[in-house]
């Protein structure tokens, strides 16, 4: 596996080894306990992720893309307030004030309770602490942390923490006490080679390449096929435009929740994308025909991996061709030859995923109650979600081959997250 899926895969490494408490981190050769005297673990309600210190954090640190200082500076300011969420940053800090960790929470009430929970809003696919690489030992040897972080927690009945990669060491130590256990969708990262030919070959199935060659032919028939990349920001905000339509379409016609209906999050998603284009951490692509939008698809970049977020696709017109799947391919080979080495589909559990080579990854939540009401809603977390792991298989029945028809093409255009 090539180095740049860096942090992540040896994450996954630590998570699904015998031994779960494996450290990655490089460690100091030599630390001492004077070098832990000036630890300092702080509420920040007012940090500033667009700052210097956490640009330099974020940069030595093994963080994904969700946790990038545009990506959180953005949520916080465009679409906390939405959710009626409130900053409550954790912040450990050296002596002399440097940046050494972050925990990127918020606090809202939700069902008469007070949330503690990472600042997502259904919108990052991975969370977890930010750490410096070269701080994990240090912070490894200060025995009064765990204490030291959660005085420093604003009042709330229940930290939630989900869609973590491993069960991190790290937060692990400070927080033993909180109920751990693996959610009930996973991620699905697929490796890439260098030729697009040659990665073709050996990750999609025979059946499979021979399919996408036929729907190729037949929407090459109906004019001729473009794959763009967009820098412009009015084309991306038009592009954006036709991917909100898009998907509003065929969520309805589905019954399907549309995160896109929500101003706010459209927003957010637009900006990020024109932001992105111009600093190289985002990518909208099209795929026309004769000039014509069949399908757009929006993601980030970041260390070689891009991680794929939202597809729209003209299923009314187009859908005998499955333009959402072409976008795909077009897509993962343009990965390749900008030198990617992973194609990540992110979280849902969708069929076509497994089919472009991607592998299931686990993802973690952990929770841990405050207060009476806190900790009593633990449990219950626990058989709800155990609950929904059972009946999963139910709850999603096959009833003919039309219903089939229409359950797998929502599942090819990603319409929707978990």
């Amino acid at each position: 596996m090539p180095c740049e899926i860096h942090a992540r895969a040896l994450a996954i490494a630590a998570a699904n080894s015998e031994n779960g408490a494996m450290n990655f981190h490089p460690r100091a050769p030599e630390v001492g306990t004077a070098d832990v005297a000036g630890i300092v673990a702080a509420l920040e309600p007012a940090f500033d992720f667009a700052g210097g210190d956490y640009r330099a954090l974020h940069a030595n640190s093994d963080a994904t893309v969700f946790q990038s200082p545009a990506w959180l500076d953005a949520l916080h300011r465009d679409v906390a307030p939405a959710f009626g969420a409130t900053q409550a940053t954790l912040t450990v800090r050296d002596q002399d004030g440097r940046l050494m960790m972050v925990l990127p929470l918020v606090r809202r009430r939700q069902r008469g309770a007070t949330i503690l929970e990472f600042a997502d809003f259904g919108l990052c696919d991975y969370n977890g602490a930010i750490c410096d690489l070269d701080d994990a030992a240090l912070l490894d040897l200060d025995a009064t942390l765990p204490q030291r972080v959660t005085g420093a927690m604003p009042r709330h009945d229940l930290m939630t923490l989900t869609k973590m990669t491993r069960e991190d060491p790290l937060l692990r130590r400070l927080f033993p006490e909180a109920a751990r256990a693996q959610m009930r969708f996973s991620a699905y990262p697929a490796r890439l080679t260098r030729n697009w030919q040659a990665w073709r070959e050996t990750a999609l199935s025979q059946g499979f390449r021979r399919d996408l060659g036929m729907k190729r032919r037949r929407l090459e028939r109906l004019g001729t096929i473009e794959f763009v990349r967009l820098s412009d920001p009015e084309q991306i905000a038009r592009a954006f435009g036709t991917l909100r339509a898009l998907r509003s379409a065929r969520l309805k016609s589905i019954g399907g929740h549309d995160v896109l209906a929500d101003e706010a999050i459209f927003t957010f998603y637009r900006r990020m994308a024109v932001e992105g284009a111009q600093k190289g951490f985002a990518r909208t692509e099209c795929l026309t025909v004769s000039g014509e939008l069949v399908a757009v698809q929006f993601g980030l970049v970041q260390r070689g991996t891009h991680s794929m977020l939202m597809l729209g696709a003209d299923i009314e017109r187009f859908g005998r061709t499955s333009p959402g799947i072409l976008m795909l391919e077009s897509s993962v080979r343009a990965a390749i030859e900008d030198g990617d080495q992973v194609y990540d589909f992110t979280i849902g559990d969708h069929p076509y995923k497994q089919q472009f080579g991607a592998q299931a990854i686990p993802l973690y939540e952990w929770h841990r109650g405050q207060t009476l009401y806190g900790r009593a809603t633990v449990p219950a977390i626990t058989l709800m979600r155990e609950a929904k792991r059972a009946l999963k298989p139910w709850l999603m029945p096959e009833t003919g081959g039309r219903a089939k028809a229409a359950a797998s093409e929502a599942a090819k255009a990603n319409q929707g997250k978990q």
